[in-house]
This record gives C-alpha cells, sequence and structure tokens, in this order.
C-alpha cells in the first residue's frame, strides 16, 4: 500500500525513470480518444504485488532517489547539489560520483559520434518493385 501510494505521487516522469530502471515494460493501450497511453500505475501495480518485503524496501529507496535522475535539457554539463538525496546516498556508500559522471558522459559523446557517422553515411536506394 505504501509503495503503490509513493510510486502514485512520483508523476509521470519519474514513473517513466523507474519502468527503465526496473527493465519493466511500458505497455501502450488504446484510450478512449483514440490515442495511446501507458498506465504506468496499473503496471507497476501487478509488478510491486509480486515484490518481496526486501525488494519493497529497494524500491521504496529508488522511489526517493528517482527525481535527482532528471537532467535538464538547457544545461546537461550541470551537476547534482551535494544536498541531493542522490549525491548524499553516494557519499553515505562511498560511491565516486565523479568518476560515474566521466563515465557516462564518455558513453554519451561516443553515441553522439556514432550517430553522426551514421547520419552523414549515404543512404543506398533498395530497389524496390512497384
Amino acid at each position: 500500500m505504501v509503495a503503490l501510494d509513493y510510486f502514485r505521487r512520483l508523476g509521470h516522469d519519474n514513473h517513466h525513470r523507474l519502468f527503465q530502471v526496473y527493465g519493466w515494460e511500458e505497455k501502450k493501450t488504446k484510450t478512449s480518444w483514440g490515442g495511446n497511453s501507458v498506465d504506468h500505475e496499473k503496471l507497476a501495480q501487478g509488478q510491486i504485488r509480486g515484490m518481496t518485503s526486501a525488494d519493497l524496501n529497494r524500491f521504496l529507496v529508488l522511489c526517493s532517489l528517482v527525481p535527482d535522475l532528471y537532467c535538464p535539457g538547457y544545461s546537461p554539463a550541470e551537476t547534482l547539489s551535494k544536498e541531493a538525496n542522490l549525491m548524499r546516498a553516494a557519499a553515505r556508500y562511498k560511491v565516486n560520483a565523479s568518476n560515474i559522471i566521466a563515465k557516462v558522459l564518455a558513453e554519451l559523446s561516443r553515441r553522439r559520434k556514432t550517430q553522426k557517422v551514421q547520419a552523414s553515411k549515404p543512404q543506398r536506394n533498395s530497389g524496390t518493385r512497384n
């Protein structure tokens, strides 16, 4: 009950982030107005109900930390403040956040370069028949 209530209060973006962290599938369903939507609450309900006590404890900790995963698009180089829950947890468990940041930035840079190379390659026409 507590885990579901906490999850409900997180908001859509944090629901999406939690689904990514856990690797849960975001199944889209048809809406009454003809669009598609993901009912994160309903999908999470089944996952949460199947958790053990230890899993629920970890889930609640993740729920408290997941809002800190947000990186503003206008300043991706901006780092979390030392007061952020995620940074406090990293310091408590002696996780070197600077190393993680450097690795993530290197990976993102590598991906961008790969995407630029693929975008600059000429596309071949596949000679389709009419």
